[in-house]
């Protein structure tokens, strides 16, 4: 994936950041709901089946039937509910990991990228201000690398982020 075409102060607009991630939790989460449906589903006609009472096979089946009838529609409804607010809540983890990881491309590549920002209400907000730090102070040391005109300057920033990452 190409994350060098989203900025670092970008507000996302899209519900699928990390589609890798994200799609691997919302399968899980499918596979969760068809396991609880086949569950109810056998439950069910079990109940019909092996209940006292009288008729054929199909009209067990046709009383099974008309029993789904009632809760298929309400689950076709809540499913697709369910897998967007799913995303949407991956997003804010997802989210700031994909941009992260997409600065980090940018920093070593040599570019200087803006600091970098999360939402209001992403997860993990702390890691943008260690990167922060952490790109402020390899921005220093390169450009001392090519300006070698003096001894370098410890700024407390700096020790901070090495105490940290430690």
């Amino acid at each position: 994936m190409d994350l060098k075409r989203f900025s670092s102060n970008s507000t996302r607009k899209h519900v699928i950041a990390d589609p890798h991630v994200q799609g691997a939790i919302l399968r899980r989460v499918a596979l969760y709901a068809f396991a609880a449906i086949l569950y109810y589903s056998v439950v069910f006609c079990c109940t019909v089946f092996l209940s006292d009472r009288e008729g054929t096979t199909n009209q067990r089946m046709i009383e099974c039937l008309d029993d789904a009838i009632t809760w298929i529609p309400g689950l076709l409804v809540i499913l697709p509910i369910a897998a967007y607010d799913l995303l949407a809540t991956t997003n804010r983890f997802a989210g700031p990991i994909c941009r992260l990881r997409g600065e980090l491309q940018r920093l070593i590549a040599g570019e200087s990228p803006r600091p970098l920002n999360f939402r209001e209400h992403d997860h993990w907000s702390d890691i943008a201000e260690l990167f922060n730090e952490v790109r402020a102070e390899l921005l220093v040391l390169r450009e001392e690398s090519k300006n070698p005109t003096g001894p370098r300057k410890t700024t407390d920033s700096s020790k901070e982020v090495v105490d940290v990452l430690l």
